[in-house]
């Protein structure tokens, strides 16, 4: 409207290019809007029917342990759900191995669940089962030498004091995600406000200025 009201008086003053593009992406979200929707709607209704799928579960799993900045401490909070079930196990006179095939019902993800059992066929074939854990780079160093050390000494005192340790690093992880959290939002809210500023408030400064009129009359 207000680059109508400038070429109505013959100035040659023209509004920013990003406030003349962004008025044409909603002039085509207005005409268009339809397109967008269905394709949101329907990506949407693939995404849950895909995780409900073996493999589409499994890899939304995966991503829960890996995403950024949540994930390390989603799976620390599942790992040590799983090491306090088999502390508790192997307190009640268990052998590690029982310890760990009872403990999988403590294990909802699918991931913690296949290291889980990666773990137990590595007790079969004589192998370390905190092998999988180390490997998956999921654990931490500092958590899979003290499982070591403590198959070495005492499995028991070691996993209370892992579980110790780990209750620490959940609150670390915590800490660290409060902080960050209000950087993220005080950057998108900094975004949006430059974003407002260069395709709203401009153009209306330039108004507000009166400049485009005296362009009109040639001066």
């Amino acid at each position: 409207m207000i680059q109508s009201v400038f070429d109505k008086v013959g100035s040659t003053d023209e509004l920013p290019a990003i406030t003349l593009w962004f008025s044409d992406v909603l002039d085509l979200v207005a005409k268009y809007w339809v397109f967008p929707t269905v394709i949101l709607v329907a990506a949407i209704i693939w995404i849950l029917f895909y995780i409900r799928t073996p493999r589409g579960k499994f890899r939304f799993h995966n991503f829960k342990y890996r995403m950024p900045l949540f994930g390390n401490l989603i799976y620390a909070i599942d790992f040590s759900r799983f090491i306090q079930a088999v502390l508790m196990n192997i307190k009640n006179g268990q052998r590690i191995q029982d310890a760990l095939e009872t403990s999988k019902n403590a294990v909802h993800n699918l991931v913690m669940l296949s290291l889980v059992e990666s773990a137990i066929n590595n007790i079969l074939i004589g192998r370390s089962w905190i092998e999988p854990f180390e490997k998956s780079g999921l654990s931490t160093p500092m958590i899979t030498e003290m499982l070591k050390i403590g198959m070495q000494s005492d499995i028991q005192d070691m996993m209370e004091k892992l579980l110790e340790y780990m209750q620490i690093d959940i609150d670390n992880i915590i800490q660290k995600i409060m902080k960050v959290l209000p950087q993220i939002v005080y950057s998108i809210v900094g975004v949006m406000l430059i974003f407002l500023t260069v395709v709203v408030l401009v153009p209306m400064i330039q108004v507000y200025m009166g400049t485009w009129m005296f362009s009109a009359y040639g001066m």
